[in-house]
C-alpha cells in the first residue's frame, strides 16, 4: 500500500503563524513524517511532496503522487482564521459521494479521537491537491494554528506525535 503525504506549505510559502510565532509550515513537516514513520512502521509504502523547508507548488504535489502511482494522498495542515476564537479539526474531500470522503471520515474520526478537540467535521473543498490527484485524496486540518491554546499545543512534540498517531490510525483502519 503506497501513501503520500503531503506536509503543506513550505519554503516561500510559510503558512500561518500562531500567536506563539510557530510557522504551519513547520508543524505540518513534523506531523507528516511522524506520521509516515508510523505508516512505515507497519508496512506501508510512503512518499511525501517534501522533507524540508523547501517549495513545491500545488500542481507539482499532486503530480508527484500521480507519477509515483500512490493508493492514496494525504495533504496534512493546520487550520486559521482572524477570529482566533476558532477551535477544532476537520478533514477535506473533493468530490460527494467518493471513495475520498469516507476516507477523509475516517481520519478524522480517528483524530479527533486522539487528539481530543473539537469535531468540526468533513467537508467537499475545491483544493488543488484534492482536485488534481488520481487517487482518493483528503486535506487534514489538525488543529486552529490561530487560536492560543491550539497554537501551544501544536508547539509541542508529544501532541503532534498524537496527530501523527490519530492520522495514521485512521489510514491504517481504513486501508485495511
Amino acid at each position: 500500500m503506497k501513501i503520500f503525504l503531503d506536509p503543506g506549505h513550505g519554503g516561500n510559502n510559510p503558512g500561518a503563524r500562531g500567536p506563539n510565532g510557530i510557522r504551519e509550515a513547520d508543524v505540518n513537516l513534523d506531523i507528516a513524517l511522524r506520521t509516515g514513520r508510523l505508516l512505515q512502521s507497519e508496512g506501508y509504502s510512503v512518499r511525501f511532496s517534501r522533507v524540508g523547508d523547501e517549495s513545491v507548488s500545488l500542481q507539482r504535489r499532486a503530480m508527484l503522487a500521480n507519477e509515483w502511482g500512490a493508493d492514496y494522498f494525504v495533504s496534512i495542515h493546520c487550520n486559521s482564521n482572524i477570529n482566533p476564537i476558532y477551535t477544532g479539526t476537520e478533514t477535506f474531500y473533493y468530490r460527494e459521494g467518493s471513495v475520498s470522503e469516507s476516507f477523509a471520515l475516517q481520519v478524522n474520526t480517528s483524530l479527533v479521537a486522539e487528539i481530543d478537540t473539537r469535531d468540526r467535521g468533513i467537508s467537499q473543498a475545491n483544493f488543488a491537491v484534492l482536485r488534481l490527484t488520481d487517487m482518493p485524496a483528503i486535506l487534514v486540518e489538525t488543529a486552529f494554528i490561530s487560536n492560543p491554546q491550539e497554537a501551544a499545543l501544536l508547539a509541542m512534540p508529544s501532541f503532534k506525535q498524537k496527530c501523527a498517531i490519530g492520522i495514521s490510525r485512521g489510514i491504517i483502519t481504513f486501508t485495511q
